[in-house]
Formats: structure tokens, sequence, C-alpha cells
């Protein structure tokens, strides 16, 4: 692995904007008995999940948010693991998630389905950072070192990925579970040796921080990501037609978002409070696909769920694609 971010046009910035971006409020979302609430408006309400990760800003650009034939109510979520337990408890009706949170959520016997999956190009969503001057430069060199992820999310199963093909395991390193805020804190303080988290704060603490990517990308880091539903949404027939409309946008979206990610990327911005100088660089790097869940995908789901049981990570083994959800996205 190369000592040196490959993305480019990466500046230094201020460090306060992540510390904001990372402390988002989950919001508290309309529970749910199995039928569609009904707005004021006498419109169906559709409850989605997000984080701060620029899907508002990608749909509202494209112009695909305009004469929706049903209300979005936006509840907004610091990482994938809480967006799982609210659709498992019908708080919300689909979200964005990465590729492990449903993992962890279908070890712990959640109630909700993957209906699509999210696949960036360039296969690069998780990176490993370290300090800059710090003698770490190789995954191998964790080895004994204080590493911060937060548990659960697309990170943590880019870290032990990363791990294993290294030859070591959790057991060989000294594992700080901690959400964005806390691993930034911990990242700039000294706590830790290395903190393991995605975009847009790997982007921000390169600029802001000088923080040295180590990993990042193929083959511990395969870019996916997941569209996911409730369970009893799915099984309501209303709201499941508005997760097929609603999940089809986001495809759309992110093909339109191929040619015009810098416009998705100062619209982010707007919405975020990030730089639009982070943001411009994430979009263009987070060009996507959106798609059906296919037997590939599954395989490599599935290997990676095994990694997290085999690692004692998980209490029992899942079969992955007892959580899919098919056609939903052609």
């Amino acid at each position: 692995m190369t000592s040196t971010s490959t993305r480019p046009g990466r500046v230094r910035r201020s460090l306060a904007l992540l510390g904001a971006l990372a402390l988002a409020t989950t919001l508290a979302a309309c529970g749910g008995d199995g039928d569609a609430a009904t707005s004021d408006s006498g419109k169906p309400v559709l409850r989605v999940g997000v984080q701060k990760d620029g899907i508002r800003a990608i749909l509202k650009q494209a112009e695909l948010l305009e004469d929706l034939p049903y209300e979005i109510e936006w509840s907004e979520f610091t990482a994938g693991p809480p967006i799982v337990e609210a659709a498992s408890a019908d708080q919300i009706d689909v979200a964005w998630v990465g590729s492990t949170p449903p993992i962890f959520g279908a070890a712990a016997d959640a109630d909700f389905k993957i209906v699509a999956a999210v696949v960036e190009r360039d296969s690069h969503s998780d990176s490993v950072l370290v300090p800059e001057g710090s003698d770490i430069k190789s995954v191998e060199d964790l080895k004994g070192k204080k590493v911060a992820v937060g548990r659960g999310t697309s990170s943590h199963g880019m870290l032990i990925k990363a791990l294993n093909r290294a030859g070591l395991g959790l057991d060989d390193i000294e594992v700080n579970y901690l959400a964005p805020a806390d691993g930034l804190a911990a990242f700039t303080s000294g706590a830790v040796d290395a903190w393991v988290v995605w975009d847009p704060f790997v982007t921000q603490a390169i600029q802001e921080a000088d923080a040295v990517e180590i990993a990042g990308g193929a083959p511990d880091d395969n870019g996916l990501q997941f569209e996911i539903a409730s369970s009893k949404s799915l099984e309501e027939t209303d709201t499941r037609e508005m997760i097929v409309d609603f999940v089809d946008r986001v495809r759309q979206g992110f093909a339109w978002a191929v040619d015009n990610h810098e416009a998705w990327g100062k619209a982010w911005a707007e919405e975020s409070g990030l730089p639009e100088s982070t943001t411009t660089v994430v979009t263009e790097n987070k060009k996507s696909d959106v798609g059906p869940v296919t037997d590939e995908i599954i395989e490599a789901s599935q290997h990676l769920a095994d990694l997290f049981t085999e690692a004692g990570e998980l209490p029992t083994t899942i079969d992955f694609s007892s959580i899919v959800e098919p056609g939903i996205v052609k």
C-alpha cells in the first residue's frame, strides 16, 4: 500500500466543519403499523433515513424531488448501524447504508431487507488513515497499535478484510470502537494511532488534519453499499410501491451525478456545511451505479460476514442471501 493518498485535490482546511458533520442528530420518525402515514396534504408519507451523505442534495439537484406522488419525511442518523435498527423497528421505510451494517443487523435478527446495491466505480469508500509523519506505513504496521473505527460500519468491514490480507486479526490491534466525531477527536489528539473511516470524513481529514492514507480501495474495499427497507414497509402494498419509486429516483440521481458531480458537490456543501472544496472531491470519487443485488455481491458479502463470525464479532453465522429482497430494482 502507498503511504500517501491517491485522491486528488486535497488541501488543508479548518477542522471545525468535520466535527460538525459528525455530530448528526438522530431524528424520531413516525412509528409504523403497516399502513403508510398520510401528510396534511393528503399524500402518503415515505420515511427516508439519511446520513450526512449528500443523498438529498443529489436528488434535489437532479430535480427528482419535484412533483412527487408522496411526501418524504427525512430522518438523519450518524451512521449505518442505527439506520438498520430504525428500519427494524419500523421507524423508517427506506435508507442507504454501507456494506457492513446489514451483516450486523442480520446477526441481531433485525427485521429489514436489502433492496438494492450501490457500487462506487472506484471501489473506494473507506480508508485507513494515520497522522502525517507516522511510522505506520502499511496495514502490517498496525500490529499492536490503537485503531479507531465505528463498530458495525463499512469501515469495520474494510479493516477486518485488510487485517486478514496482512495475516493479522482484530486481536492483533487495540480496537477503539468510536463514532465519527469521537474517532476524529481521538485521531487528532493522538489518542489512537490510526483511524478507519469513510468519505467525506476521509477527504476532510486529509485536507484539514494532514492525515495520510495507508490503505483504501481494492482488494480491501469494494465500494459496496446498499439500499435497505423495513420488512413491514415492504409488506404494505402502497409503501412498497413508494419504495420502488424512491429507489429508482436514487438510481436516476447517481446516473445524473456521473456528469454533474460539481453541481452535486456544491449542493451537498450548502446542505451539510462542508467546504465545497471537500464535497466536490468526494462527489467526483463517488460516481456510483444502483442496481440489483447480484450473486457476486451476495458471495462477497457472505465472505465478509464469515470473516466477522470467525473473528468472534458476530453472535451467530448468517446467511446473507436471506436478507435480500429481489424485485425492487431491475
